[in-house]
């Protein structure tokens, strides 16, 4: 009997002294500047018209789609063209990431894509979004993280066809 206990001991030891914590997954983390990522705050900014969204997840798929159709309405026909040209074969992602301050405004924009011509051209139009509603999040107005991932092709898309 002793044989088996104290083995097991050992293993139930060994067991509990690796465990990992256990974290609160309910308190989104805040950066140090007070900023929180969209998806977690309690009311994301949104862009006019997607208040109206019954919750939260439709409301940023909302703002998101109008993020994305605002791109491509505004996306300058001729350097579309020149983009579309251009690739062949390249990656077709543009990630795209912004804070919304607690004013509404857009700032801090970055893009990342392969082609530089269209990363300037998107660093651009998002630069010139719309206001957006106001972020709270625990009663407290903060500024909310944004980040997309759009494909190039759906961006182009409409320049180019028109």
């Amino acid at each position: 009997m002793k044989k088996f206990i104290i083995p097991a001991l050992f293993c139930l030891t060994i067991q509990i002294g690796f465990a990992q914590k256990a974290t609160d997954m309910s308190t989104p983390k805040v950066a140090a500047n007070g900023t929180i990522h969209f998806a977690v705050m309690d009311k994301a900014p949104l862009l006019e018209g997607c208040e109206n969204a019954s919750i939260s997840k439709k409301q940023n798929k909302c703002t998101a789609d109008k993020i994305e159709d605002f791109i491509q309405k505004a996306f300058n026909k001729d350097i579309a063209r020149s983009v579309s040209n251009q690739r062949n074969g390249e990656n077709n992602t543009v990630y795209i990431r912004f804070i919304v301050n607690k004013q509404g405004n857009v700032e801090n924009v970055g893009v990342r894509t392969n082609n530089s011509s269209l990363k300037a051209e998107v660093l651009r139009i998002v630069k010139t979004l719309p206001a957006f509603s106001r972020g709270t999040h625990q009663g407290n107005a903060v500024n909310a993280a944004y980040s997309l991932t759009l494909q190039a092709d759906r961006l182009l898309r409409n320049a180019v066809n028109d």
